[in-house]
């Protein structure tokens, strides 16, 4: 059986402040059904693609995924990069090494993005706002995304 693939496309929303803003939260069941069951902090490695249709990463990095926390989310922790961006989706890929993941972000056309692929689930809602949209879909998934 050939392995496939997947990509976890995750909201990030403009208020994010979490963690001095390099942390990004994830709905508890799309965590575990991507990144693994959640009893412990583990480390991951983020391959960078800036812009996203470059061919090769702008960089690489370890960060770490969270253990499960009380309010039914884990995060991904030390990715400091992430605290410049405004809302947007963030794409992690899999790629044929176990915990490395192909990233990349899109702050444009996110009705576009959200209307492209079905079955999202919503995290819960908070003071700040609705909850985030995540999802997760067979991969490879276009770098470029403006059309439905």
């Amino acid at each position: 059986m050939p392995n496939r693939r997947r990509c976890l496309i995750i909201e990030r929303h403009i208020w994010e402040t979490g963690g001095r803003e390099q942390q990004l939260q994830i709905p508890l069941g799309v965590a575990n059904q991507f990144f693994g069951t959640g009893r412990s902090s583990h480390p991951i490695t983020v391959r960078v693609f800036l812009p996203p249709s470059a061919t090769t990463p702008s960089f690489e990095k370890t960060v770490t995924i969270s253990k499960a926390y009380r309010n039914g989310t884990r995060r991904i922790n030390g990715f400091s990069e992430i605290g410049g961006l405004g809302s947007c989706f963030i794409f992690f890929e899999e790629t044929s090494n176990s915990g490395v993941y192909n990233v990349w972000w899109w702050e444009r056309d996110k009705e576009i993005i959200a209307a492209k692929f079905n079955n999202w689930q919503q995290g819960m809602n908070s003071q700040y706002g609705r909850g985030r949209l995540a999802v997760i879909v067979p991969a490879p998934v276009p770098r470029r995304i403006d059309r439905v």
